[in-house]
């Protein structure tokens, strides 16, 4: 099958969830036999108008940042341009959207040159942009940011409604799918994120891979992989080790991760006199991050709201590592298949406290407990959350697609 994948992110370079999840699934289908290409918007830096993600090309566009309804108008246009451009040397048998204005001039007005169009939502793209903005001060702000919002809802609900299904990480999202965008539940398919097993597996030698990254013995070391925006909850969790009092002495927290909180973030590591239990470690390269998942004794999840999936979760226990969360999103359906008390009982301070305490103890008290959940966790991921799992399932249900468009068309 020919597959052409629509995104705003690139596949070539992985900085977030986003990127992460286009580039597994286009090289997973292309290791399944299918021929697949990419359209994207030109990533910022890279004025490359073609490049190689392994033997997929991704073609690029570039959008105008004039303004916003030069950026929307040229997305538009170019990224249908793009599609034309492939469409002459490879014509695509299925489509596939990952953020809506990447996919919408294509699906509204190239839609009958293809049978079958799936729509892979990874968050719905009104409640991540106002998660990301925040609260304008002036009124005019205020209705700017109320309107792009709006803007964003009906776009993405544009795309998914001409779409033949809608492909989401988590029955989480799946809920929140057909409640927000009135989908028909059976047009929704769940088809879990998941770990490359390749890249993130447990150390040979953990006290070895502490010393390459320069990590002090004899400390407990928690790791939060975030970026540092409001809705991921890191406040809550420097609120939390300062709830632990004497117990952090002992501690170590690494927080990886680029964004606007980062000073704010600093403030408050000062202000609970953090400074010698917490590091920001910034931006973690994707060749660098099983390395810190093994180091750590703790992953922590303290995200506030919107969790669609959480890759953090399942790639942390590839490496053996167990997570601690809050009840938020998706993060239950993972972290009750493991144990139901990694979960905090809410998402503030002291419900993150009480949960980081009381996992530690386990650890402490309990001989070889860290080394179960280890195990436990490893052996969930090896049978459900791998990409190899998630490329076959979606590979299948693009065929079964494809058949029903076949023969409704």
């Amino acid at each position: 099958m020919n597959i052409l994948h629509f995104a705003e992110v690139s596949a070539a370079t992985v900085i977030g969830g986003g990127e992460r999840v286009l580039r597994e699934q286009v090289l997973g289908l292309q290791r399944l036999g299918h021929r697949v290409s990419t359209v994207v918007r030109m990533p910022a830096g890279d004025a490359r108008p073609l490049v190689m993600v392994g033997e997929v090309p991704e073609y690029r566009y570039q959008a105008s940042r004039s303004n916003e309804p030069a950026f929307v108008l040229s997305s538009i246009v170019r990224s249908v341009r793009a599609f034309d451009q492939v469409r002459r040397s490879c014509p695509p048998d299925a489509a596939v959207i990952h953020q809506s204005l990447a996919g919408l001039g294509a699906v509204l007005l190239r839609r009958s040159r293809i049978a079958t169009w799936v729509y892979v939502c990874h968050s719905l793209a009104h409640e991540e942009y106002l998660s990301r903005t925040p609260q304008a001060t002036t009124r005019v702000g205020r209705l700017r940011r109320a309107g792009n919002a709006r803007a964003r809802f009906w776009v993405e609900r544009a795309v998914m409604r001409r779409c033949d299904r809608i492909v989401v990480l988590s029955e989480f999202m799946k809920r929140r799918v057909v409640t927000t965008h009135g989908v028909p539940e059976a047009h929704v398919r769940a088809i879990p994120g998941g770990a490359d097993l390749s890249h993130f597996c447990p150390p040979v030698d953990q006290a070895a891979v502490r010393r390459r990254l320069a990590l002090p013995e004899g400390r407990r070391v928690l790791l939060a992989v975030r970026n540092l925006v409001p809705r991921m909850g890191l406040d809550n969790l420097l609120h939390a080790m300062a709830k632990l009092g004497d117990e952090v002495q002992d501690l170590l927290l690494l927080i990886g991760g680029e964004g606007e909180l980062r000073r704010s973030l600093e403030r408050q590591i000062d202000e609970f006199r953090l400074a010698g239990h917490v590091r920001l470690l910034g931006f973690i390269p994707e060749e660098e991050l099983p390395q810190y998942y093994q180091a750590s004794d703790l992953v922590l999840m303290p995200t506030h709201e919107l969790e669609g999936f959480g890759l953090v979760t399942v790639e942390a226990l590839a490496c053996g590592t167990p997570v601690v969360g809050t009840p938020v999103g998706a993060l239950p359906e993972v972290l009750s298949r493991l144990d139901q008390r990694l979960l905090a009982a809410g998402t503030d301070g002291a419900s993150l406290a009480q949960a980081i305490h009381r996992t530690l103890a386990r650890f402490r008290d309990e001989p070889g407990e860290r080394e179960r959940l280890s195990r436990k966790g490893l052996a969930l991921v090896k049978e459900e959350y791998n990409w190899d799992r998630h490329n076959g399932r979606f590979a299948a249900l693009l065929t079964e697609t494809r058949a029903e468009t076949g023969r409704s068309r």
